[in-house]
């Protein structure tokens, strides 16, 4: 069935580009990169911050470029785009802790630190809206692991 007047096929050329762009773009749409979360590299781990109630509460990312680590811990859930406290930590077997992204956060921690010839130890702690801390996520649990 035809549309009969110009109005109307005008209207129907514009859902068909519309509709054909917005498919283009969601089956084309780039993953999340490393600079999403104020990284460089590429990402080479990942896991989920659970808590004892068996929620995800933030997943953590770890990127690499060559000579630098980036940690970055995203909040999932209920947490995702609230305010609450929010700390990832890093570790070398070279320096022990090197240093930390610790704030009141909407979205994320991030924290980038020296890696190459190094192997790395990640923390990711989390505090509920009371200002309990409900996760603290140490990664690898003993040790270190990606020797960049």
């Amino acid at each position: 069935m035809g549309v009969r007047n110009k109005a109307g096929r005008v209207t129907a050329s514009l859902g068909l580009i519309v509709s054909g762009i917005a498919g283009y773009s969601l089956a084309t749409a780039p993953a999340a990169s490393a600079a999403t979360y104020g990284c460089n590299g590429y990402q080479i781990d990942s896991w989920n911050n659970v808590g004892d109630d068996d929620k995800v509460y933030a997943t953590t990312y770890v990127f690499w470029d060559g000579t630098y680590n980036c940690v970055a811990a995203v909040k999932r859930g209920d947490y995702y785009g609230k305010s609450s406290r929010i700390r990832v930590e890093g570790y070398t077997d070279a320096e022990g802790y090197i240093g930390k992204d610790d704030g009141h956060y909407l979205y994320y921690a991030d924290f980038k630190f020296y890696g190459k010839n190094r192997c790395i130890a990640v923390e990711t702690d989390i505090w509920n809206f009371n200002g309990n801390n409900i996760i603290q996520d140490h990664v690898p649990y003993d040790g270190y692991f990606h020797c960049g």
